[in-house]
């Protein structure tokens, strides 16, 4: 999934679950859940195997996605507004929702890796729902429509 399903995942969560020792860790996880619905996904490891390094026109869809993430995680702050201790749990929630592709940045951004980030990237690889760019697309876009539906968000 895109960066901006995952930290909506995350924001929704930490929303309806009251009690953050609960909400925090499901927002963690639930990016390994996600990721297995259909979904399209820039497919960062064949690039990076195929040019030794990522494009800058990759780069910047990456930067736009995670942008629109952190508007979405910032929004659903918002949405909960007060108390402030909620919102920032919702932000922290979306935070965590795309903690494990962060994880996985300093290796796609600066070919850094180590024993966690190369589990964590072998376990992503064979944990995806990956579909073509156009039904993906519009799953994921589906599929955030139906998460602040269902979170009972104003637009």
């Amino acid at each position: 999934m895109l960066e901006f399903a995952h930290a909506l995942t995350g924001a929704v969560i930490a929303a309806k679950v009251e009690n953050p020792l609960v909400a925090l860790p499901l927002c963690f996880f639930s990016h390994f859940v996600v990721d297995l619905l259909p979904h399209w996904n820039f497919h960062l490891d064949e690039e990076k195997n195929k040019f030794g390094r990522l494009k800058g026109k990759i780069i910047g869809w990456l930067f736009l996605d995670s942008f629109l993430g952190l508007f979405l995680g910032l929004w659903v702050a918002y949405q909960v507004y007060p108390p402030v201790t909620k919102s920032l749990v919702v932000t922290l929630g979306a935070f965590l929702g795309v903690l494990p592709d962060l994880l996985e940045a300093p290796f796609f951004l600066f070919g850094l890796k180590n024993k966690i980030i190369d589990r964590l990237l072998r376990f992503q690889l064979k944990h995806q729902f990956n579909l073509p760019f156009l039904p993906g697309m519009l799953f994921q876009i589906i599929y955030a429509i139906l998460l602040i539906l269902f979170a009972g968000l104003h637009i």
